[in-house]
């Protein structure tokens, strides 16, 4: 399946998707408060998506589907810290609110939910939707090691993954109606 994923547009989902898993920790670089809502949203993503939609390179949507996916998968890791408290929770700077824990988790799937649904809805091939699967599986299993939980962000990734990937691709839906009938 991969051999036949243009090799440029996997290189540009590996990168894209190395800087969007760090990209929300970016906030202690430019001096904003952890847990920023510009860094912790799917702001930068939509930023992405407008400068595609002004001119649709071909290879600037495999950018898009794997900054999106890491987005999805980091806000999934920041849904399960240590403590509900100080630099877990959402920050909005420009008023200097910090967001409850109830708004703050509520924020995180959202953000997570809409990050999985944009790389879906770029992806124009099956094949692209696998690799960023197994690529995703790669970096719950390399992260583990370093975050708090794994397991829960895992099946709340793979559950959104599978459901919105069976609404895109025809060819899942099939597979499963034959795996369960």
């Amino acid at each position: 399946m991969i051999y036949k994923l243009n090799l440029l547009g996997f290189l540009l989902i590996v990168v894209a998707f190395f800087l969007g898993i760090k990209l929300p920790d970016w906030d202690f670089k430019l001096k904003l408060r952890h847990r920023n809502i510009l860094t912790h949203s799917p702001f930068v993503t939509i930023i992405f998506i407008a400068l595609y939609e002004i001119d649709t390179s071909y290879f600037f949507k495999y950018f898009i589907v794997g900054f999106s996916s890491a987005i999805a998968i980091h806000m999934l890791f920041d849904l399960f810290p240590r403590k509900w408290h100080g630099g877990a929770l959402l920050k909005i700077p420009f008023n200097g609110i910090t967001c409850s824990k109830e708004t703050t988790k509520l924020f995180f799937i959202a953000t997570s939910l809409v990050s999985v649904f944009l790389a879906i809805f770029y992806m124009t091939d099956i094949k692209e939707y696998y690799f960023v699967l197994i690529f995703s599986i790669f970096i719950f299993v390399k992260k583990s090691k370093y975050e708090n939980a794994t397991i829960k962000p895992a099946i709340i990734f793979t559950f959104l993954y599978l459901i919105l990937g069976i609404l895109k691709f025809e060819v899942l839906f099939t597979m499963l109606r034959k795996i369960f009938y």
